[in-house]
């Protein structure tokens, strides 16, 4: 059955049939057809971002903790790249989204107007999935495969999906047809249950479809399992990424096997998302620099990587080292191009016996509150003595931060998330989606001070829309992160224009009245003793609140 409207009606209607109600948007000229239609078509919640890069790290946390997407709407190909940086920390994060551009009139593009741009070769580089609709007639199809294609998953492909619609596609008549939607969410359902039937994880092993360090049948699966409990204790790990980090049974699989086969558990450096916390499994993160991580990565005999790729250095340093495993004297396999990653746990458990494994879980153990000024260290410790369960941490304060992953291993449950894609920026915007997404839950942003001025306009948000976040500064006045590349490096970085790439201190970033003037208390402390006494009296509120700790 098909209804009449236009085509922004349709657009609206076809993501909330598909189960897409939140759109965070920067909208111009070419959207605001689309505008109208939340009001015409109800059922979506809308948020404001001040800058796009605001909007598209808010959508990334809005995923990241409820699986699902949020639409995005940006306007044209200038919108689209200001948010690009986020866009490429949602692709590593594996994080589905679709993003809905407004292009101009089909029949006004070739006129090259100022605001013309390649807005398909633009989203290409994040998106795994580029539709441009040039009519109307296909509008509602493109939108149900755009929101087919982010249920899909695999650890190389991207689930940002990117619908460049023009305005008069916009403006004219489109139907309406919920059978093709339905069958077109029928056959990525049907696809998806011929890739779990073809993995067969329940059964004896007949996968064709699984990828197992490049070879793709179940019987390479099988013989690594083999390997695998035949390396002693831990010489062997398991190195978890994406969905299987998070509190939902998986963890449980993946500490009943090291329990029974008393592997280690690792994780990503850079991770989406894990569930941590006292009644959880304590995991090893592996270190930043490429260097440490090699040498973490070598003690293992077998390591088998499920829910994430192999792990490459983040940089190309004079060491020379850019794999971080070595393929000659380990055996590495890798699962991918399978949407059943916990599939492959609850094989792995049977096919090792360890399903009736008694797990070593984390006990509560907080850390004391420290005394005296302030270091990252006294700032991780304080945060992990006073943060309640069911807090969301949005870890973006590099290298401050450095011991808060174990000073919070004993702290009560919660969710932790880092920056994924290296693009940094992403820590208070990433805390909008993270709130919006779970407004019952804390959501504390753990932030560098550098950083958080990249999307500092998400203070705005979090004041107009009354999210739960505390936001903690560390205000050290500089680029620390860039000065021990220097160091790295054996490079000179004390000269004046050294100093002046590096420094941020002169003038003085003043946070306190960057949060008033955009709606957000706030206060500076300098102290661990006044860092505590600020953060309860924030978690004892409602609403967004800010901590610069000078340190």
């Amino acid at each position: 059955m098909e209804d009449e409207a236009p085509g922004s009606d349709q657009i609206v209607r076809t993501l909330l049939a598909s189960g897409i109600d939140v759109c965070f948007a920067n909208p111009g000229t070419t959207e605001m057809c689309l505008v109208a239609s939340f009001d015409k078509v109800k059922g979506f919640k809308c948020v404001l971002g001040l800058h796009e890069n605001v909007v598209t790290g808010a959508a990334d946390g809005y995923a990241r903790m409820t699986n699902k997407a949020a639409m995005t709407l940006l306007h044209l190909g200038v919108g689209l790249t200001n948010g690009m940086a986020n866009l490429h920390n949602a692709k590593r994060a594996l994080s589905p989204m679709i993003n809905v551009i407004g292009e101009m009139a089909t029949w006004h593009i070739d006129m090259d107007p100022l605001l013309g741009m390649d807005i398909e070769g633009v989203a290409s580089a994040v998106s795994g999935l580029v539709k441009s609709t040039k009519s109307s007639s296909r509008l509602v199809q493109d939108v149900a495969e755009a929101v087919a294609h982010t249920k899909s998953f695999s650890t190389s492909i991207s689930r940002v999906a990117t619908l460049v619609v023009p305005h008069n596609v916009q403006r004219e008549p489109a139907w309406y047809n919920a059978e093709a939607i339905e069958r077109i969410a029928a056959t990525r359902a049907v696809k998806g249950a011929l890739e779990a039937e073809s993995t067969l994880f329940e059964r004896e092993l007949a996968v064709e479809e699984i990828t197992c360090g490049g070879a793709g049948t179940a019987r390479f699966l099988e013989e690594s399992c083999q390997a695998f409990a035949a390396a002693p204790g831990r010489s062997k790990a398991l190195f978890l990424g994406s969905l299987v980090l998070r509190d939902d049974g998986h963890l449980a699989i993946a500490a009943r096997i090291a329990a029974h086969t008393g592997c280690a558990l690792l994780c990503e450096n850079a991770f989406a998302r894990v569930d941590r916390g006292e009644g959880r499994p304590n995991i090893t993160r592996l270190p930043y620099f490429p260097s440490d991580a090699k040498k973490e990565l070598a003690k293992y005999s077998v390591v088998m990587f499920v829910g994430t790729r192999v792990p490459v250095a983040m940089f190309g340093y004079t060491d020379g080292i850019s794999s971080l495993v070595d393929y000659k004297t380990q055996r590495i396999v890798e699962v991918e191009h399978t949407q059943d990653f916990p599939g492959v746990l609850q094989f792995l458990e049977k096919k090792l016996g360890a399903c009736a494994a008694t797990p070593e879980y984390t006990v509560l153990n907080r850390p004391a509150i420290p005394s005296g000024s302030l270091t990252g260290a006294k700032i991780s410790a304080v945060l992990a003595a006073l943060q309640p369960e069911g807090t969301i941490l949005v870890d973006e304060s590099l290298t401050s931060g450095g011991q808060y992953w174990d000073y919070s291993a004993g702290c009560p449950k919660f969710s932790h998330l880092t920056l994924t894609g290296g693009a940094i920026g992403i820590g208070p915007a990433l805390s909008v989606g993270c709130a919006v997404a779970c407004p019952e839950r804390q959501v504390i942003t753990f932030q560098a001070d550098g950083s958080g001025m990249y999307t500092v306009q998400s203070l705005w948000t979090q004041a107009r829309e009354q999210l739960n976040v505390i936001t903690v500064i560390c205000a050290n006045s500089k680029y620390q992160i860039l000065k021990i590349e220097n160091q790295k490096q054996s490079l000179p970085g004390d000269g004046l224009n050294g100093l002046a790439l590096t420094d941020l201190g002169t003038p003085k970033i003043e946070w306190v009245q960057l949060a008033a003037g955009m709606g957000v208390d706030a206060v500076s402390v300098s102290t661990a003793e006044e860092l505590a006494t600020h953060l309860q009296a924030a978690l004892d509120k409602k609403g967004p609140f800010l901590i610069e700790a000078l340190c």
